[in-house]
This record gives structure tokens, C-alpha cells and sequence, in this order.
């Protein structure tokens, strides 16, 4: 770094030294003031003497000896010499005027050009932002115009001067929630990118064309758009491959990048391989699909490829057939190139178009999350061959999840699904999502539900809305197209839709299925019938279990759910549904069951159902209700006002004539209040109104009204008419008694208690949060900065025309005096004081530095070959330095030169030829050039425009799989074959000398029959397209699961058997046979004469070893026993030879005879067993002490 800066202050010196010779040269250049302070300046402190700090408006900073100082040095020092801003603005003051770089000099304009580059970037910012590059940007300018490059800009930059979040600044979507800033380096978009360790940070300096791909191949590229506009060339595109990384933001808004729009396949903005891409900012737009592929913005080639969505802009592009703004690659048959995911935390995907797709396309599944962000105002616009997706269209085994606060709003398809077509696969929708407002122009104004190879898609609504949809034709919300494809809903709310038929939902295929367990359909319209629910195959399947289908309408029937009644659609229901206020024209019109269709009551109904029914047949009674073993009348009502719900003998539900009051009791539950006993219950019936209603009361809460729910439900007023019978409880809903907390500073008109003065803030009582002022003036507060200080009045210049005074309005004894200051003096007039106005000084001298090509100071023209020279005027009143000691002058513009002609083509047809207007004997002649000639043109010149050259074979390369050019159709194992044609008019390559063709398309594979038994072990299927000679299939039976047949065509492979004896089939493991054999005895179980095994329990009668004892009278001295058995396997008593009869042990002993002999006794003999007992445990005492000595020994 010393030797550096040593060369550049080396490099500075012979720069300065230059300065006379190029003065002389010119002849009247000025020379650049040198700083000559012994001293640091400082504002206050100005060198007057210096000729830099001494001048008018000189800056402190501009003091040679500033920025030593600053740094803590007295002087320069030979070991670290110190770049200044002085420093810098010298070498770039030294370089020589525009109009003097020629060839003669451009090696030495570029070594100056170089040691300022070397020297600006050891500058602060601060000192870097006082620089003035207009020399500097003129000596580049005429560098590159002599290179010929003029277009070419310089944008000076400091190695610091860009710092920022990757992010851009502002975006905390998704993972990203904190922020922590990198540094860019400026990059003006065609120069080549520097990675250290594989990571680049960039940010695009200026407006910038890409003549080839930007590619990050392996690498990460950070990217900030910085507010400019990157475009394509037309072919160009950004490329991010082999696990590379593009991370694209933009720190000032309105960065752009405008993608391509010839040849291309997909992708027109970028295109990813086995790569990511972050997108914090900027916009994607313009990009137009051409080919077969798609993305009019962005396209994902394979599984490995991810695009998180943070925030920005991805609009106004165009896909063609596949995905307006993005597109995953559809190679089936190609690994890895299936999936991929696609994560939308936030941003904007609006205004795209493509065939299908609006905005995103896959045939081959893969991942979307969308927790945040909109999709709106995209467009599908093939309306045939089941298209569809105005936002998305899917199918192959995909996941799209739409959570959070995503929306997706205002799209719109040519055919089905206005906002999502999905094909195999599953939807999740939940939290607070949205999809409203879009439309199609045939079935599911929302989405639309499909098969795709056999396989189903499953929709799940677990929150989140469905609103404003329209369709055209059928499922104004949600189309289940296809068999098998089932919506089950959870939670959330489908309501505002509006379709011919089906408002809300449409039930088409067999089986399709709406399984509701919760969750609102409500408000949406058809024009037909089924204003929320239309089941039209005899295989579609509505279950209501619970949730709510009210107030949707309907102009044909079925205001709420329509059955067709050229079909046999089911409605099943249980436990709490609720269907109720729908309608048609006005009427009551819930349930629509055409004649001879009935609903069926799976499941046991639950206390809140209640469904309406409208039956076609009007001769009533009419059965409208499987039968079931238990009475649900009362959980189904007539819609019409005439009839009633009964429960007959048949065990079925029937309307019935005549409207029949009910009897109501009613429950009404505090719900944590206090209700008096006797206003707890209150009996009604069917069609009057409630009545008065009681009133309970809860210290803290406001009676808020009646309610059919704990929480939420329907308010019963007063008013409300009966139509519910049997039991029901109402709830009492409560508000909480707001109390007053003055904590709230607020400044208001309202609060105040003693204004501001001059000197004093003003005082304010307190507030509450909901707005009202306390009186108590405990309750105040004093609010800073409010005191109103002085009023001062306008400065006057005083009689001294050096000082100016001011007096405060509210104390005329308050004044100011300060000396006149700021402004600046020029030729005409004094400077005028910038704080009271009045003139102060002396006039400045003229400054003939104004270099201004007018007329008026025009000197003498150009000529053909010479610029005009112009006199220069004074910077401030414009007066010409014609006639002054000096007469400075400029040149300016250019030599005119040659005034050419047009190109005209010579009579050799090879050449063109032009003549200057100015002198007609100045010509230039070329030869033809440009253009490309074809099979039907010669080549046109791009000069002259006349044909030259000779005209083109034929380009027998384009291959076009149409009828015309069509060789061999494909087979079953042989894919069609084409003739290839010319590239250009299009000739086919058919009787040519070559032939060229190429195949198409796939072969048309076998179309199998059924699988049959050989009856050995092995079973064959045959192709069933005529003519096809190797159509058969053989293959060996298989048994998975182990039922000894054979899985596919049900040969009888093997029997069962049990070779290991463990009475289970070795092969499927079926029980064979039980234990058996064995005899139980009182100790141990039978044992298996099959396994070998004990089972089943003890024989207590069945005794291994019983002893018998005999009886033994008991004398004076010894104990005596009864006769008894003694079983050693179970080890009890028994006192019958059977050993039946179990006693203890006690009961077999009989006790010593009484001794009534009175003679004494010489000795207690009776204790003569005791003294041999002691005996011998004294002896073994000994024993054992002697046993442990010896183990004591050994064991030490």
C-alpha cells in the first residue's frame, strides 16, 4: 500500500510538471492555485493570504493541510503519504481540455486517467462527494469516442458507496425477518462479473442492454437492480445453472429487467437448471414465449430447481401455450427433470398471458407455497382441449398450498378454472388466503378439479375464502369435474360466487364428492338451479355433517342444493348440518328433491341440525328420507308454509300437509351472568313470535342479546318469529364495561389546562384509550418542546449596511444583532445578505470562464475540416471577452465535414457508389454488402438496397410434424416418420436426391387386454390394435400378499401348510389347528402332542405325588397327628386318600396329653431339648467363625 501510494503522489508530481508544456501549448490556460497554508483552516479561520483557501466560497476541506490534521499528523510523512480530496481534484484539474485528446496524446491521457482511479478510491465517501469528474468525464468521453465507443458513459464510484440488505432494504416476507447489510460493487451490465469464492455482489450502475446470457453457472450472484432497467437483446436471458444461486433486489425501485422475445423456448427472462432463485425486488416483464416451451418469465428445467418469491414484480409477460409467467419443463420421460418448487412469501404475479396457465404451468407436479403475495389479472386464453388456469395450472401429482394472507384475484380463463386447473394432485387452502374475483368462461369460476393419468385431486378447505367467482356455465367457486376427485371442507367461507348452475359448487362426474364437516357456503347465486350445491351424476356424492349452507339463491330450484333429477345423485347426511334460508325467486327453497329421490340419514343427527326440503311432488304425504331406526322430524322442516315434517311407521321421513304449531321450551343460559330462576325456561310454539325476552344482568358487562351459540350463532329478538321446535338454548353474549385509565398523553384542544408561553411548555390533562379527558388535575402531564419561545420579527438591515437586528413581537426588549452574511457578490451587483436581504461588500470582478457556442460570441465558423472557435463570456453576466486583454476563446462542435449523397448501385450490380453534396468530386464507392440470400431471393444490399449475389439451395432442416410432410405414420412400436423440409419457402425434402427425414412423436404403444392364467404359474396378455405382431406378454404369477394366489389373475399358487408344527401356514401364517393331547397335573400344565408346548391350566384333582400319613396318637411328652395326605407337587394337605379335601398344616397335629402326676423331680428334664438346641448352634457358631477366618485369608 506505501509504494502504491508513493507512486501515485510520484505519478501526481509529473502530472503537475506536464502543466506548462500544455499550457504553452494552448497558449492562455490557466495554471491551478496550489494551497500555500502553513497551518490547517477551519471555517472560522480562513487563510486570506492562501490563493485555494483565500478564494471566494473556499471550504476548509479544501486546505492542503486539512486532512493531515484531521488524521492526527503535522505533515506529510515519507513512510505513509496521505491522498487528499486537494490531492485528487489536482490530477483531474491537470488533464488536458477535451477538444486537445487526439491520437497524438491518448497514451498519456490514460496513464493521468489511471492515477486518478488509483488515487480516488483511497478516499473517504465524504471526501469522495466533493470531487468534481467533469474534466475527468470529458477526457473519457473522448478516449472512447477515438475508440469508437461513444455511447459508452463513466460513472465515477467509490469501493463503498453501495450498502444494503440482499434483500434490497425492506423485505422481512417469509424467512427473511432480519436484515443485515453487504456491500455491492457497480457493474454496468455487459462488462464480465468478478466471484470471489464463488459469491459476487453487484448493482447495476446504468440502463444496459445483454448482447449474450448473463449465466451464474455453480456460482451465487447477488444482484440489485438499483432502480435501472436490464434488458434483453432481443435473445438474451439470465441462465442459473449447476446449483447456482440468483438473488435479485432492488434497493431504489423500479428496476427492471424486460426479458426476450426471439426464438425463444421458455423462459424469456430466466431460466433455471438444478439452480435457485431468490426474488426480493425489481420486475420481471416482456418476455415472450415463441417455441414449444413456456415461462413467458421464468421457466424451472427440473426437480432440483426452486424459486422463492419474497417480493417484486412479475407482469406484462407472455408464455404462448404454457404459463404466462412461469413454467416447469414437461420432459415425462427424462429423469429429474419433473417437480421442482415454487415458494411465494410475498410480491406481485400479475397481468401475464399464455394458452394455459395464466400465470404458472406444470404437467409435472412439483410444489407451490403460497403464504403471502398476489396472483392477479392473468389470463388463459385457449378455450378448447380441456385448457384452462387463469393463475395456475397443474397436473402430475402436485401440491399447491395456499395459506397465510395469499390472494389470488381477478384472473381469468378462456375455458375452466379462473383461477387454479388441477389434475392429480392436492389443494390446501387455509388461514386467512383469498381467491375471489376471478373467472371461466366455462366450469369453476375458482378452480376446477381434475383427473390426469387415472389419478385424482383432493381439495382442502381447513379456512381462508372463496368469494366473488364467476363461471359461465356450471360451479360459479369450485367445478369436481372428474370421477373420483373429492373437496372436502373443513372450515373457511365460499360465498359472492355466481354461475349458471351450481353458484357455489358443481358436482359432475361419478363418484365426485363434497364431503362438508364445517366451513360456509352462503350468499352465491346460479342462474339455473343449485344456488350453492348442484349434483348432477348418479355417482356424485354431497355428505353434510356439519358447517353451514344459507342465503344463497336461485332462479330455477334448489336454492340451497339441487339434485338432478335425470340422475340419482346422493345427499347424505348427520350429525349438526345446517341448511336453511335459501331461496328461489324470493321462496323458501333449501333442499330440492326431484319426484322419487330421496337424502339419506347416514350418521345419527345432532342437537342444531337443521335442513329444509322441497320436494317436486307436492301430493302430499311424500317421503323424503331413508328409513332409520330413530325420529330426526324435528331436525328437518318444510320449506313450504303449508306442510310439515312427520316420522312414520315405515320408519321415513315425510312432508306432510298442513302447517303444524310445535311446542318450544326454551333455555335461556346466562353464559356466565346471573337470570333469575324464573325467567331461565319460557314455553312457545312454531310461528309466533318470542316475546318478551328476560334480561340478565354481569357485574363488568353490558347485555349484549339473545343467541342460538355460545359464541356467535343468531340473535333472537323479540320479534323473532318460531321455527324451531322441541328444545332449544339461548345464550346470553356480553360486553365488557369499559372503566376509564387515564394514562394517555395526548395533545388535544380538549385536554389542554394551561397554555405555552414564551418560556414555559404548555400542560395537559390525561386521557383514556377511548378518548375521554380527565378534570382531575392530578391527572396531567407537561408536554415537552411546546414552550412557544420567542416571536421574533424579520431582520432589518441596519444604517451600517454590515449588521442586521431582529426584536422578539411579544417583548420589544428582546433583540438580536448578527453581521450581514451568506450570498455572493458577482460583476453586477454587491452580495445580498441571506438572512434580512440588504446588499453588503464590494462587486466581484467579470469571470470570462463560460463557454457558450452561440452566435453571439462567434468567432469564426466551421469549416469542412475545422471546428468553430467561439470568444468565452462572463460566467455571470454574460459579457464577451471580444476586446478584453485576454479575448478567451473555445472551440466547439465539429468539422462540418462531407455532405455525402445517397448509396446508389452501380450498373455491375456488385458495388454502390455516393458523391459529397459539397464537392461533387469527392466519392466513395463500395462493394454490396449485407442481406442473406434464399431459395426464392437473391441477397439486398443493406446500403443501397439493390439485389446482388446469387440466391440460396434449399435448407432441407426444418422438421415440422404435419400431415403434408408425413412419410410413415407410427405404429405400436414405431414413432411416425417425416419428410423434412426447407427452412425457408417451406418445400418438402420428398423425391429429392437425400430425403431427409426424421421422426416424431412416440409410438402408439400396445393397447393390453386382460390378464389370463396359463394354469402354470404363469399368466399372458395380448395387444388388441389389429395387426400387431408383437403383442404378447407373459409374465410368472405373483403372491405379495401371501394368500397363496396369484395377486393378478387368481391362480391357485400353493395350499397351506404346517411344517414346523407351530399349528399356523409357514407361508401366510393362518391359524391351522389347536393344542391338543397332554394330561394336566396339580404342578405343571398339559404339554402338546403336536409342539411340544404347556397350555390351558392346572388339574388341582390330578396329583403328582401324594404321601400318605397315617394317624399317631399324642402321649404326655410328644405331639400327635391325625391320619392325612401330603401332595409334594403342590405342596398342601388334604385329609382324604382323593386329595380332595384341602386342611392346613396345623389341623393335622394333635396336642400332648395333660401330665397329672404330682411327684417331684430331681431336674428339669423338660428343658433338655432347649439345652441341646443351644449346644448346637454354639458349635455352629464356631463353625462358621472358623469358615470366615479361612475366607478372610484368601481373599486378602
Amino acid at each position: 500500500m506505501r509504494k502504491r501510494l508513493f507512486s501515485i503522489l510520484l505519478a501526481l508530481c509529473m502530472v503537475l510538471c506536464f502543466v506548462p508544456t500544455t499550457a504553452f501549448a494552448e497558449g492562455k490556460t490557466e495554471e491551478t492555485p496550489v494551497c500555500t497554508c502553513e497551518m490547517a483552516c477551519a471555517e472560522e479561520t480562513m487563510n486570506a493570504e492562501c490563493p485555494v483557501c483565500g478564494a471566494d466560497g473556499a471550504l476548509a476541506e479544501n486546505c492542503g493541510k486539512y486532512a493531515a490534521e484531521e488524521s492526527g499528523q503535522t505533515g506529510t510523512s515519507n513512510d505513509a503519504p496521505t491522498i487528499t480530496a486537494a490531492d485528487v481534484q489536482a490530477l483531474i484539474d491537470a488533464l488536458p481540455e477535451a477538444e486537445t485528446i487526439s491520437e497524438d496524446n491518448t497514451a498519456d491521457v490514460e496513464v493521468q486517467l489511471e492515477a486518478i482511479d488509483e488515487a480516488k478510491v483511497q478516499l473517504s465517501d465524504e471526501d469522495f462527494a466533493v470531487l468534481d469528474f467533469t474534466r475527468y468525464d470529458a477526457a473519457v468521453a473522448a478516449l472512447m469516442a477515438l475508440s469508437g465507443e461513444p455511447d459508452n458513459a463513466f460513472a465515477p464510484q467509490t469501493a463503498n458507496d453501495h450498502t444494503h440488505c440482499y434483500c434490497g432494504g425492506s423485505s422481512t416476507a417469509g424467512d427473511h425477518a432480519s436484515h443485515s447489510d453487504v456491500t455491492y460493487t457497480a457493474w454496468d451490465g455487459t462488462s464480465s462479473i468478478t466471484y470471489t469464492n464463488n459469491t459476487a455482489y453487484v448493482y447495476l450502475t446504468e440502463n444496459a442492454t445483454l448482447n449474450g446470457h448473463l449465466t451464474v453457472d455453480g456460482k451465487t450472484l447477488y444482484l440489485c437492480l438499483n432502480g435501472k432497467t436490464l434488458a434483453s437483446n432481443g435473445t438474451a436471458k439470465i441462465q442459473v445453472k449447476n446449483g447456482g444461486r440468483l438473488v435479485l433486489c432492488d434497493c431504489q425501485g423500479g428496476g427492471t429487467f424486460k426479458g426476450a422475445t426471439q426464438s425463444v423456448w421458455g423462459g424469456a427472462c430466466i431460466y433455471l437448471y438444478t439452480s435457485t432463485l431468490d426474488m426480493f425486488g425489481g420486475k420481471l416483464t416482456g418476455g415472450k414465449v415463441t417455441s414449444g416451451g413456456g415461462g413467458g418469465a421464468i421457466a424451472l428445467d427440473d426437480q432440483q430447481c426452486i424459486f422463492n418469491m419474497y417480493g417484486g414484480e412479475i407482469s406484462g409477460n407472455n408464455g404462448n401455450n404454457y404459463g404466462g409467467a412461469v413454467f416447469r419443463k414437461f420432459n415425462n420421460n427424462i429423469p429429474n427433470t419433473t417437480g421442482g418448487a415454487f415458494n411465494m412469501y410475498g410480491g406481485t404475479i400479475k397481468d401475464n398471458t399464455a394458452k394455459n396457465g395464466g400465470a404458472f404451468f406444470s404437467t409435472t407436479g412439483g410444489t407451490i407455497n403460497m403464504t403471502g403475495g398476489t396472483i392477479s389479472g392473468n389470463k388463459a386464453t385457449q378455450s378448447s382441449n380441456d385448457a384452462g388456469g387463469g393463475a395456475i395450472y397443474m397436473r402430475g401429482s402436485g401440491t399447491i398450498n395456499i395459506s397465510g394472507n395469499a390472494q389470488i384475484t381477478g384472473n381469468s380463463s378462456s375455458l375452466d378454472g379462473g383461477a387454479i386447473l388441477m389434475g392429480w394432485g392436492t389443494i390446501n387452502i387455509s388461514d386467512s388466503a383469498k381467491i375471489n374475483n376471478n373467472t371461466a368462461n366455462r366450469w369453476g369460476g375458482a378452480i376446477c378439479l381434475r383427473q390426469d393419468s387415472n389419478q385424482v385431486t383432493t381439495l382442502n378447505m381447513r379456512g381462508g375464502e372463496i368469494s366473488g367467482n364467476r363461471a359461465t356455465k356450471e360451479g360459479g367457486a369450485v367445478h369436481v369435474l372428474d370421477k373420483d376427485c373429492m373437496f372436502y371442507l373443513y372450515d373457511g367461507k365460499i360465498t359472492g360466487n355466481i354461475s349458471g348452475d351450481g353458484g357455489a359448487i358443481y358436482l359432475n362426474q361419478e363418484p365426485s364428492w363434497l364431503i362438508m364437516q364445517g366451513g360456509e357456503i352462503s350468499g352465491n347465486t346460479a342462474t339455473g338451479n343449485g344456488g350453492g350445491v348442484y349434483i348432477y351424476r348418479t355417482g356424485s356424492v354431497c355428505q353434510l355433517y356439519s358447517g353451514k349452507i344459507e342465503n344463497n339463491k336461485a332462479s330455477g330450484n334448489g336454492g340451497g342444493i339441487y339434485i338432478n333429477p335425470s340422475n340419482s345423485g346422493r345427499l347424505r347426511v348427520g350429525n349438526k348440518p345446517l341448511v336453511q334460508n335459501n331461496t328461489v325467486s324470493g321462496k323458501a327453497n333449501n333442499v330440492y328433491l326431484p319426484s322419487g329421490k330421496t337424502l339419506t340419514i347416514e350418521i345419527g343427527m345432532s342437537k342444531g341440525a337443521s335442513i329444509g326440503v322441497t320436494t317436486a311432488n307436492i301430493r302430499y304425504p311424500v317421503a323424503f328420507s331413508n328409513n332409520y331406526k330413530k325420529d330426526y322430524a324435528n331436525y328437518f322442516f318444510a320449506d313450504d308454509a303449508n306442510a310439515h315434517v312427520e316420522y312414520k311407521d315405515d320408519q321415513k321421513l315425510y312432508l306432510v300437509s298442513g302447517a303444524v304449531a310445535r311446542p318450544l321450551t326454551v333455555t335461556f343460559d346466562p353464559n356466565g351472568g346471573m337470570l333469575a330462576e324464573a325467567d331461565k325456561t319460557k314455553s312457545l310454539t312454531t310461528g309466533e313470535p318470542y316475546g318478551t325476552l328476560p334480561v340478565p344482568s354481569y357485574a363488568g358487562y353490558d347485555f349484549a342479546g339473545w343467541y342460538t351459540e355460545q359464541n356467535g350463532g343468531t340473535e333472537i329478538k323479540e320479534n323473532t318469529t318460531v321455527t324451531v321446535f322441541g328444545t332449544q338454548t339461548l345464550y346470553a353474549h356480553w360486553t365488557p364495561i369499559h372503566v376509564h385509565s387515564y394514562i394517555q398523553q395526548v395533545q388535544k384542544p380538549e385536554a389542554l389546562k394551561t397554555p405555552a408561553d414564551c418560556t414555559n411548555n404548555a400542560v395537559y390533562y390525561l386521557s383514556c384509550a377511548c378518548g375521554e379527558v380527565s378534570t382531575n388535575d392530578a391527572d396531567t402531564f407537561t408536554a415537552a418542546n411546546t414552550a412557544l419561545d420567542h416571536n421574533w420579527g424579520a431582520w432589518t438591515q441596519n444604517s451600517d449596511q454590515k449588521t442586521h437586528t431582529r426584536i422578539c413581537k411579544r417583548d420589544t426588549s428582546h433583540t438580536e444583532t448578527e453581521n450581514c452574511h451568506g450570498g455572493t457578490a458577482d460583476c453586477t451587483h454587491k452580495a445580498a445578505c441571506t438572512v434580512c436581504g440588504g446588499e453588503y461588500g464590494e462587486m466581484a470582478a467579470h469571470s470570462f470562464t463560460a463557454e457558450k457556442a452561440e452566435t453571439q460570441y462567434l468567432k469564426s465558423a466551421a469549416t469542412c475540416t475545422e471546428k468553430a472557435v467561439y470568444y468565452k463570456s462572463c460566467a455571470v453576466c454574460g459579457l464577451s471577452s471580444e476586446g478584453t486583454a485576454d479575448e478567451a476563446t473555445f472551440f466547439s462542435g465539429n468539422a462540418l465535414d462531407h455532405d455525402w449523397g445517397a448509396w446508389t448501385q452501380n450498373s455491375d450490380q456488385k458495388t454502390h457508389t455516393r458523391i459529397c453534396k459539397r464537392d461533387t468530386s469527392h466519392t466513395e464507392t463500395e462493394n454490396c454488402h449485407g442481406g442473406t440470400a434464399t431459395c426464392t431471393h437473391k441477397a439486398v444490399c443493406t446500403v443501397c438496397g439493390g439485389e446482388y449475389g446469387e440466391m440460396a439451395a434449399h435448407s432441407f432442416t426444418a422438421e415440422k410434424a404435419e400431415a403434408q410432410y408425413l412419410k410413415s405414420a407410427a405404429t405400436c412400436t414405431e414413432k411416425a416418420i417425416y419428410y423434412k423440409s426447407c427452412a425457408v419457402c417451406g418445400l418438402s425434402s420428398e423425391v429429392t436426391a437425400d430425403e431427409a427425414t426424421f421422426f416424431s412423436g412416440n409410438a402408439l404403444d400396445h393397447n393390453w387386454g386382460a390378464w389370463t392364467s396359463n394354469e402354470d404359474g404363469t399368466h399372458t396378455r395380448t395387444c388388441t390394435v389389429d395387426g400387431c405382431s408383437a403383442g404378447t406378454q407373459t409374465e410368472n404369477c405373483i403372491d405379495a400378499n401371501k394368500d397363496h394366489k396369484c395377486d393378478i389373475c387368481d391362480y391357485i399358487i400353493s395350499e397351506c401348510a404346517d411344517d414346523n408344527k407351530d399349528h399356523k401356514c409357514d407361508y401366510c401364517g393362518k391359524k391351522l389347528t389347536e393344542h391338543t393331547g397332554g394330561k394336566a397335573t396339580c404342578k405343571d400344565k398339559a404339554k402338546c402332542e403336536v409342539c411340544g408346548a404347556e397350555y390351558g391350566e392346572l388339574d388341582p384333582k390330578n396329583h403328582t405325588n401324594l404321601k400318605h400319613f397315617p394317624a399317631k396318637a399324642a402321649t404326655k411328652t410328644t405331639e400327635g397327628n391325625i391320619e392325612y395326605w401330603y401332595c409334594d407337587g403342590c405342596g398342601k394337605y388334604y385329609s382324604d386318600k382323593d386329595g380332595t379335601k384341602e386342611i392346613k398344616k396345623a389341623d393335622t397335629i394333635t396336642t400332648k396329653l395333660k401330665d397329672d402326676s404330682k411327684s417331684p423331680q430331681t431336674g428339669d428334664s423338660s428343658n433338655l431339648a432347649l439345652w441341646l438346641a443351644l449346644l448346637f448352634v454354639s458349635g455352629g457358631a464356631a463353625i462358621r467363625t472358623t469358615a470366615v477366618s479361612r475366607k478372610k485369608k484368601y481373599n486378602k
